[in-house]
């Protein structure tokens, strides 16, 4: 099935409880810069041609983000999107970067964010293999499984799941909250919350 990023989350969410999914990301021009690397990570052009990652560097919408074991990378997606930390294997899109438009796909393995705060103006979307997510504001985990945490902000999740049928849930924090596809927006327990906190904290070289 096909999935369609919309022009806001509440819009997305309504499209789905009537349409069909049919996405198609148009990229545009726009890059992210690479605040820090530790490991092994390179991204893949749309020529082909694959470079490592290094701070300083930028990367082009288009390109596939990869990251090896024990590998991360940090993101820089732009003021109103903040920094991103890819984790270890995991495999990431960039479709679209610019002020208004930013949309991720994330296919494989997680990311955390941090700093996003998105005018009215703005969006901010992540596909997953089985959903999109929308967020607003905040700190958060992401992982392509369909499993998010929200530590503080505010996120919606137009989830997929295996009978086809979109269901919509919405996370608030604080307090900080977890969503998974058994247990659907529950609290999120402490040692939860310390793994993203640890995650994100400090910086790569």
């Amino acid at each position: 099935m096909k999935t369609k990023y919309s022009s806001n989350a509440a819009g997305l969410i309504g499209a789905w409880l009537f349409l069909s999914l049919a996405y198609c990301a148009h990229a545009q021009p726009g890059t992210a810069q690479v605040q820090g690397v530790q490991g092994n990570a390179s991204y893949q052009a749309r020529n082909g041609a694959t470079t490592q990652l290094r701070k300083g560097a930028t990367v082009p919408v288009g390109a596939v983000v990869t990251t090896e074991r024990g590998a991360a990378v940090d993101l820089y997606l732009g003021p109103e999107v903040g920094t991103i930390r890819l984790t270890q294997n995991s495999v990431l899109i960039l479709e679209k970067l610019d002020r208004a438009q930013t949309f991720i796909t994330l296919t494989s393995g997680s990311f955390a964010g941090k700093d996003a705060k998105l005018p009215l103006t703005s969006e901010y979307q992540i596909k997953l293999p089985h959903g999109i997510v929308g967020v607003a504001e905040g700190k958060y985990r992401v992982d392509a499984r369909s499993y998010l945490v929200l530590l503080q902000g505010a996120m919606v999740y137009a989830y997929v799941p295996a009978d086809g049928e979109p269901r919509p849930y919405v996370l608030k924090a604080p307090p900080p909250t977890y969503f998974s596809p058994i247990e659907g927006v529950k609290p999120a327990p402490v040692l939860l919350q310390r793994e993203v906190e640890l995650q994100l904290k400090g910086k790569l070289r």
